[in-house]
């Protein structure tokens, strides 16, 4: 039987401890810790490919969200499972653009936590019915298209530091790449995004959220295997 590999992401080790004592009696559940969620943890699980990330927080961080979107991009086949107490815009808009993620209440039973990681799992969206409860209606969005979704990572990558207000020769410094290839990708970037100018581009980065990310998840050595 495969195993499927699930991480528990949280500062709370007694949480991550307890979860993992339930867990592991699961034939089919491989479990590790990760006991923090910052950019960098997450950054890491780029080269572990889990099938299942649980992320553990009472309101849900908006950067980690970001960065697990960004993650959903470049590994597709990322399962996410958040355990909230009160879910947020950010996290509903990401749960409803995409399969595959799973939102549970800290109040929900070990049976309910089985079931929603198997739904992930096998590629359904879970959201338990105490989430929903707990929803304002002004958290409530529209289902929207990923306007990123046919641009690559590296350039994805190249419109984060534009975003930020970087030339093409400082992205070509920050990327290790030559001030010529930078200049094709944002050519290649506003083509796909049907801009006329890297201030349109900035400017749709930033309704997305892309620049929300902390700098040191795009840092070259972690992320170069993920860039195609």
């Amino acid at each position: 039987m495969r195993k499927n590999k699930i991480v528990l992401t949280d500062t709370n080790a007694l949480f991550t401890d307890a979860l993992r004592l339930v867990l592991a009696s699961e034939e089919d559940l491989d479990v590790s810790v990760r006991g923090d969620t910052s950019s960098k943890v997450l950054r890491s699980l780029l080269a572990m490919r889990p099938d299942v990330i649980v992320i553990h927080q009472p309101r849900p961080d908006p950067e980690i969200i970001q960065i697990l979107r960004e993650m959903r991009r470049r590994l597709k086949d990322i399962h996410i499972l958040f355990i909230v107490q009160e879910p947020t815009g950010d996290l509903i808009s990401l749960a409803s653009a995409s399969t595959s993620v799973g939102i549970m209440s800290e109040a929900g039973s070990v049976a309910e936590l089985l079931g929603a990681l198997r739904s992930v799992v096998r590629g359904e969206r879970y959201i338990s019915t105490e989430a929903l409860a707990s929803i304002a209606p002004a958290d409530v969005e529209e289902s929207r298209e990923d306007p990123l979704r046919e641009v690559t990572p590296r350039e994805r990558e190249v419109l984060y530091w534009l975003s930020h207000g970087l030339t093409n020769r400082e992205i070509s410094q920050r990327m290790i790449l030559s001030e010529k290839t930078v200049k094709n990708h944002v050519s290649h970037l506003l083509r796909k995004l049907d801009l006329t100018d890297r201030t349109k581009a900035a400017a749709l980065a930033w309704r997305d959220g892309l620049p929300r990310i902390s700098e040191d998840f795009f840092s070259l050595p972690a992320v170069q295997p993920m860039l195609k």
